[in-house]
Formats: structure tokens, C-alpha cells, sequence
């Protein structure tokens, strides 16, 4: 199979570089309105740079657009005025659906389906290292029909990526489209709102005397740890702390020394939620004062 990249940036090379590994995948090459980048990338990949998008679509049986998802529909209409029957088109966005990228596909004979890995890829040539065993969420595309729901495409694409993904060691899982925003605020969470969360500890850090440097190194261990126990073994079997242990004393001064506003709000959110959570792992405990305790600051937040 012919797999071609119309998009040259980070996820485009780290895909075609990672895809590369699999001796049942060629990899056409790239196009990219930089031609700087597609030759970058075609040189990275032992593939070809095209200049002409037909060419490579020509080239191709898969074609991968890695373009910014602001820029997928766009790319998609350009791809649509070529002869593309048979050919199977691929986005990587987490949020949008197949539907909102590939607007009447079924009309052009194509067939439409999204990977999006859950992974952040945050470097142009290296990060395809990591990429093994990361989880690739998989869509295809539906078409027109009588009903609200449509029926799903009958296209070759599924089969096409979970193969070769098997084949790289990578798990997947298929997604209904109109799930896309709910899965994608999920990456989110695990993701980028994580990095808030660990940014108000170093803030706090910082008030008992550490620099940036010192507080990210100290906590470190707690974090890689924690990140380490939750994969294996779930969040709630990993909880630990004075929620966990129902240590009112401890959880009342946390709410003391915290200023008012956002940083209360977001201990007394993420607390809650720990309730909630230690509760099941504990059936026996009684945790009512203390959600009383929180539910207390959950007052006094809205009243600000």
C-alpha cells in the first residue's frame, strides 16, 4: 500500500517516518504548499517531494492529510476537484469528525476515515521513537441516507489501518464521529489541563521559597510516579493522600492557605472529585464530613 502526506509539518513526518517500519507500506511522499518542508520531509522518509498535488494523489492509495486542522476542509476541497475513486482519505484531528472534514465524499467515490494518535507529538524527527504502542483512535466515515444516523461507508480504510497499526504494535479502538469532541476534551484533560494543574503546585512551591528550576525538580518523582502507577493501574487504584485518607485536619488547613477564587475553586473541584473516587475504592469509609468541608468552600466559591 502507497500511503501519501499532503502536510509536511510535525505529524507528517512523524507518521511517515513511523508508518516506514512496516514492510507492507510504502510511503509515495509529500506535498506541501512549502516546498522546502516537503522535500525536508521526503528526504527524512526515503520518499518523494511532489510539487503537484495530483501527483501525488495519483501516487497514492491512502492519503494522509496533516495539514492544521483549521486547514482540513480546505485541503479536502482541493483534493475533491481531482479523480480520487477508490482512494482512501485520512485526517489526524482528534476533534473533528469525518463528516465535518469530508463533505460529500460519498459523491466523489473516496472513502473518508480519521487516526488521530493519542499522543502529543511535539518534535519534527524524533518523535516517532515514542509512537510505539500509543493508542490510535480510528473514524470512518458515514454516508447520506434516509435515516438521522447514516450508514457507516463501505470502504476498505478500517481494515487498511488497523492491519497496519497491528502490525506496529499500536492498539486501537474505532469512534463514533459525534463523539469526536467528547473524546477529544478527554485528551485534553489527561493532556494539556494536566499541565495547569502541575503549574498552580509550582506556584505554590514558589511561595515557600523554590525557584521554577527547584520546584519542577522536586516534583518530578511524584509526578513521573504517579503517571506511571495510574497507567498501570487506573486512577482510583492509585490514589493516595489526605482525601483518600479522610484526613479532615489536613484538608481543612489545604483550603486555609490557598488564596481566594481560582485557587480554592479548582482544590475544591479536583477534591470533590476525589471523593467521589476514594469513596468507591472504600465503601466502608464514611466520607460525609468531609464533603461537607468541600461542599462548604463549593458555597462560599459562587458567593465571590
Amino acid at each position: 500500500m502507497n500511503i501519501g502526506f499532503i502536510g509536511a509539518g510535525k505529524v507528517g513526518c512523524t507518521l511517515g517516518k513511523y508508518f516506514m517500519q512496516d514492510p507492507e507500506t510504502n510511503i509515495a511522499g509529500y506535498y506541501s504548499k512549502s516546498g522546502n518542508s516537503a522535500v525536508d520531509a521526503a528526504r527524512f522518509t526515503d520518499s518523494k517531494s511532489y510539487l503537484d498535488m495530483k501527483e501525488l494523489i495519483d501516487a497514492s492509495d491512502m492519503i494522509f492529510l496533516t495539514v492544521p486542522d483549521g486547514s482540513i476542509r480546505d485541503t479536502w476541497k482541493k483534493i475533491k476537484g481531482y479523480d480520487i475513486r477508490e482512494k482512501m482519505i485520512c485526517h489526524c484531528s482528534g476533534s473533528m469528525s469525518c463528516d465535518d472534514a469530508f463533505d460529500g465524499i460519498e459523491e466523489t467515490g473516496a472513502f473518508g476515515y480519521s487516526a488521530h494518535p493519542l499522543f502529543a507529538v511535539s518534535d519534527k524527527y524524533n518523535a516517532y521513537r515514542e509512537l510505539t504502542g500509543v493508542f490510535f483512535t480510528l473514524e470512518e466515515a458515514r454516508t447520506k441516507s434516509d435515516d438521522a444516523k447514516g450508514v457507516a461507508a463501505a470502504g476498505p480504510g478500517l481494515a487498511v489501518l488497523q492491519g497496519l497499526l497491528d502490525r506496529l504494535g499500536n492498539p486501537t479502538g474505532i469512534i463514533d464521529g459525534k463523539d469526536k469532541t467528547t473524546y477529544h476534551c478527554a485528551a485534553a484533560m489527561a493532556s494539556n489541563l494536566v499541565c495547569g494543574l502541575i503549574d498552580q503546585s509550582i506556584e505554590l512551591m514558589k511561595r515557600c521559597g523554590f525557584t521554577d528550576e527547584t520546584a519542577v525538580q522536586a516534583l518530578s518523582p511524584i509526578l513521573t510516579g504517579n503517571m506511571e502507577h495510574i497507567a498501570h493501574k487506573g486512577p482510583t487504584a492509585s490514589l493516595t493522600g489526605p482525601v483518600e485518607r479522610n484526613d479532615i485536619d489536613t484538608v481543612r488547613k489545604h483550603i486555609d492557605c490557598l488564596k481566594e477564587g481560582g485557587e480554592k475553586e479548582l482544590y475544591r473541584l479536583l477534591s470533590s472529585r476525589l471523593i467521589h473516587m476514594a469513596q468507591t475504592r472504600h465503601p466502608d469509609r464514611d466520607y460525609a464530613e468531609m464533603r461537607k468541608i468541600i461542599d462548604d468552600e463549593t458555597a462560599g466559591s459562587h458567593s465571590l
